[in-house]
């Protein structure tokens, strides 16, 4: 939200240190779009290639089978399920529709989203939609194919909309990655540098879990 941002980070075009590249985590890409959101690109700040590269989240899917006696692999039952939930509540929480946010990773999710959200100082151009009519930018629509933004993630959320963490960390990159792409390095409005600081702390707790 707004024009562009003065970089907190000395930048150099041969050396990025650790710390500066984990605030440049972009989504993974979707599909058929080519848009510099989608298909990041060096944008005189660094190559965002790498970081392409690996598991979007540190989180895993699984599945709950029985294994027979000769080894096959099945379903579990509806008795059998039930069975399971009231021994082991916590190993069958996915079982809980997704609208009523009881599972360890929606509460995980939300948790990190609260802790952007009170980081008032850097979260403040991105807690609801652009207004690109209001702060006159004509031009964010044609450059953002994807806008996104806290609030309407943490909507998502808590109606059940997002599906896995994994969906969740990538819209939540994609907030950060919009404001990389439309606010250049060096533009005064200080939006870009709120980007790079509340997504630093972003993958910073990621990497706690």
């Amino acid at each position: 939200m707004g024009i562009g941002a003065a970089s907190a980070f000395a930048r150099s075009p041969t050396a990025r240190s650790t710390t500066e590249m984990e605030s440049c985590v972009p989504p993974p890409p979707r599909p058929g779009c080519d848009c510099a959101v989608c298909v990041p690109k060096a944008l005189n700040d660094g190559d965002y290639e790498g970081s392409m590269k690996g598991a979007v989240s540190p989180f895993q899917p699984y599945k709950l089978v029985k294994v027979e006696a000769d080894g096959t692999r099945r379903p579990l039952t509806a008795q059998e399920l039930n069975a399971l939930e009231k021994t082991h509540a916590d190993v069958c929480e996915w079982t809980s529709p997704l609208s009523q946010g009881r599972r360890k990773w929606q509460k995980t999710c939300a948790g990190i989203l609260k802790k952007l959200l009170s980081m008032k100082k850097q979260a403040w151009p991105f807690i609801e939609p652009v207004d690109w009519e209001a702060l006159r930018i004509p031009d964010y629509p044609v450059i953002i194919k994807h806008p996104m933004d806290l609030k309407t993630i943490e909507s998502k959320l808590l109606d059940g909309h997002i599906e896995s963490p994994d969906e969740f960390v990538a819209l939540v990159r994609t907030v950060f990655r919009n404001s990389y792409v439309y606010n250049p390095p060096g533009d005064p409005s200080g939006v870009r540098e709120c980007a790079e600081k509340l997504s630093q702390a972003f993958e910073k707790e990621l990497g706690k879990l």
